[in-house]
Order: C-alpha cells, then structure tokens, then sequence
C-alpha cells in the first residue's frame, strides 16, 4: 500500500455501506433470559472462572436461539453474588425469566444445580441438580441449555461440540482471560495457558485458535519475526483441520492471514466465521480491525457497530470506532460513540481499576471531547502500570497528538516502534495521528516502517 503522509480521507455525505454476510436481524423475542454466574461453592472462589465460564457458555448458547433475547454478559454477571434474590435481579433487568445456580467441584466429579424463574409470577419452570464426571461437561451443558429452552417454549439446536477435558478447558478460559488483556503481559498468560490446555488434550480445537490469535498479535504488535507469523499460521490451520465448522477456528485463520499481509484470504476467512457464528464477537471485531488497517473505513466501522451490538458492555469497539468516524469526519457519529464507549471505561475502572487498556482509551475519548487534562491524567496513570508496552505506547502517541503534544507524541509512537509495534498500515489511517503527519519524524518513522 502506498503510503500516504497526507490528512486521512474525509466523508461527511453518508453512513457507510453494508457489505458483507448479513448482520443478525433484530429478533421479535417471546421470551428475554438472563443468566447470572453460577455461584461457586468451593471456599474462597476458587473455581470462580470456572463456574463464569460455564455460565458464559450457556448464556453463548441461548444467544443463539431463535424467538429468545439474552441479557447481556456484563450486564446480568454484575449481580453474581449479590445480595438481591435471583427474582429481584429479573425484575431489575426486566427479564422474562432468570437462570441461576450453584457449582462445585471435588477431585473428577461436579456438581451443578440450576433453575429457572419466571420473574413476573416467581415460580420455578425447571429445575435440576446434575452431578457428573469431568469429561461430561459439555454432554451436560447441552442438556441444560435444551431444557432450558423448553422451558421458554423457544425451538432448538445444539451443534455437537468437542468433549474436551476439563483440565484443559479450565486452561483455555483463563488464557482467553488474559488474551483479552491485549498487552504483552497478557499475551505471554494467554499462550502459557493455551499451551498448558493443548499439552492436556492436544485435539482441543478451541486452544489450538486461541494460541493461532496470540501469536498473530504477538507477531503485529511486539515481535515481527518468521516464527511467530508461522505459529500463527500452523496454529490456525490445525484449529481449522481439527473443526472444520467452527466459527472460532475461521476467525482465528483470518486473524492469522491478516498478520501476513493476505487481504482477500483474511476477509474469506472472517466472513466464513461469520456466516457461521454472526454472534461470534471475535470475528466481527478482528475483522473490523483488519479492514481498518488495510484502508477500508466504512466496513471497518460496519464490524465495529456489528461487535458493539454483540457486547454492548465492551468499551474496545465502540471507542474504536468513533476514531473511525472521526477519520471520516463523522464527528457528531464520533462523539456520539465516545460519550458511550466512556461511560462503559468509567463503570469498568469502578470495577477493575487495573485495566490499563480501559484507562488509555478512556484517555483517547477524554481528549478528542475536550477534557484535555482529565484525559492526560488518564494517561500518565496508564503509563505508570505499563511503561513499555507498545500497545500502549502507541495509544500514547494518538493521545498526545489529539492533544496538541506532537514532539511527546513522537517520542510515544517512536518508542512503540522500537517495542515492536509494526503494523504501519493503522499509523498511516488512524486520524488521531492527522496533527502530526507532515511531522519530519513521522514521515522518518515510516520510512523506517518500510512498505
């Protein structure tokens, strides 16, 4: 691609184009179901991920089913452990019924308790205790969600899925947990617990996409080396040799194709994932990401809103996004989505103050609306929990630049680059770097990029 050391294009006559498989269309719901997290009954929350990874897969599989709309994760998991009785949760979530329960796990066997409450009469429609060996989970799980839907009255059907063991399965959520971190730390946790999953149960489809995904970001963002893009690459079509039909395993090859440089095939490989999983948030995400990277903006914000819907509680896409429209010149759609994805960074910082990806994009949101210190305060806090990252380094430079600092903002992107951050294709089409552009260091900045 050419590079363009010139303002970004700019559009104000229309909102972008659908392409692409279709978006899920807004359902005529009978029912709405919320899932909260199965308590976990061991001492001190010890299997905690484990009981909100179940809980997560089947609230994943009722997202699917037609006739039936699901509260979102983030939205129904904050009342885990609450005070409130699963029926005052329904009514506060105006939900049609709420899904509850308890999990314990001793040595091989688990024990899982569930039911469903119909919130507007308070009476149990079902209910059951299952008590089973480790490799039984998903066998299990099945059985619930069907039970579950019957009891909504709604249609459905479970596709098969790998019996993988528990062990590893516990490894894989913790890994996805901290991929999503998005920074070298992160990456490091996630590909250790993937790996420990794949040396539990080397068939484990799931992982063997998950590790594809680590070590494409790791090639993209801190190590631009052969091997890492050839682990991605192996990585993801193992995943793929292994389930054929998993929506997971697509996004991960298209993930993996984009970090090569393969446009077409990428966008074949996401657009797959999707027209098999148009709930699956990773693909739509990833592929908006892709798409912004290779210059094509309207489709980039089309899968940005389309992983918006799909967690309307992740602050990542909608942020991203308004630097979309920003890149455009879409600012009233611009600001419009950074006042949401800011209140999202706020209500997760009350949570999880460490989150240092939150805090840098909440610092990008705060400057591009005007609260310039407040945001640079963000920043420095940001820098303080990782100072070398790339990925934040990067996230400084836009910051800075927004903010009327270009010789810091260099320093920033600099520095990013010397940590390994190579993907010159979002440099040259992120419009918060628009300040800084005719810049004699950025335009040696990309020089050193090179094509």
């Amino acid at each position: 691609m050419a590079l363009q050391l010139g303002k970004s294009p700019r559009s104000s006559k229309a909102a972008p184009a659908k392409r692409g498989p279709v978006h899920p269309k807004a359902r005529k719901a009978q029912a709405v179901v919320a899932v909260l997290p199965f308590l976990d009954q061991r001492p001190g929350g010890a299997d905690s991920h484990l009981s909100e990874g179940i809980a997560e897969e089947v609230l994943q599989a009722l997202n699917h089913l037609e006739d039936l709309q699901v509260v979102s994760r983030t939205t129904s998991f904050r009342y885990g452990g609450s005070a409130l009785s699963p029926l005052a949760v329904g009514r506060r979530l105006h939900a049609t019924a709420i899904l509850a329960g308890t999990l314990r796990k001793e040595a091989s066997l688990l024990t899982l308790k569930a039911e469903l409450v119909e919130v507007k009469s308070g009476r149990v429609t079902w209910s059951k205790a299952y008590a089973f060996d480790r490799q039984d989970l998903f066998k299990t799980l099945d059985d619930l969600i069907a039970c579950v839907a019957s009891a909504l009255h709604v249609p459905t059907f479970i596709r098969p899925r790998y019996a993988v063991d528990l062990e590893a399965y516990e490894s894989y959520l913790r890994g996805r947990q901290a991929y999503f971190r998005f920074n070298r730390q992160g990456m490091r946790s996630a590909a250790e617990m993937y790996r420990r999953a794949l040396d539990l149960d080397p068939d484990f489809p799931s992982a063997w996409a998950g590790l594809a995904n680590c070590a494409a970001f790791t090639y993209i963002y801190i190590d631009r080396t052969e091997p890492q893009r050839e682990l991605a690459e192996s990585c993801s079509r193992k995943a793929l040799e292994l389930d054929p039909d998993l929506a997971e395993a697509h996004a991960s090859r298209g993930v993996a194709l984009s970090a090569a440089g393969l446009v077409d095939e990428a966008e074949a490989a996401f657009e797959t994932a999707l027209r098999l999983d148009p709930n699956l948030f990773a693909a739509a995400y990833f592929y908006a990401r892709h798409c912004f990277a290779n210059g094509k903006l309207e489709r980039a914000i089309e899968y940005f809103e389309w992983a918006a819907a799909l967690r309307p509680e992740d602050f990542q896409a909608i942020l991203l996004v308004a630097q979309v429209y920003h890149s455009l010149g879409l600012e009233d759609e611009a600001e419009r989505a950074r006042r949401t994805g800011l209140a999202l960074v706020e209500e997760r910082l009350e949570r999880v103050p460490e989150d240092v990806r939150a805090r840098y994009l909440g610092a990008n949101a705060l400057v591009a609306l005007g609260e310039r210190e407040k945001g640079l305060d963000w920043a420095r806090k940001a820098r303080s929990m990782d100072p070398d990252d790339p990925m934040l380094l990067y996230n400084l430079g836009c910051i800075h630049a927004l903010a009327g600092d270009p010789e810091e903002s260099l320093d920033c992107l600099e520095r990013a680059a010397a940590g390994g951050l190579s993907q010159k294709d979002w440099f040259i089409h992120d419009g918060d770097l628009d300040a800084i552009r005719s810049h004699p260091r950025f335009q040696a900045l990309m020089a050193r990029l090179g094509s």
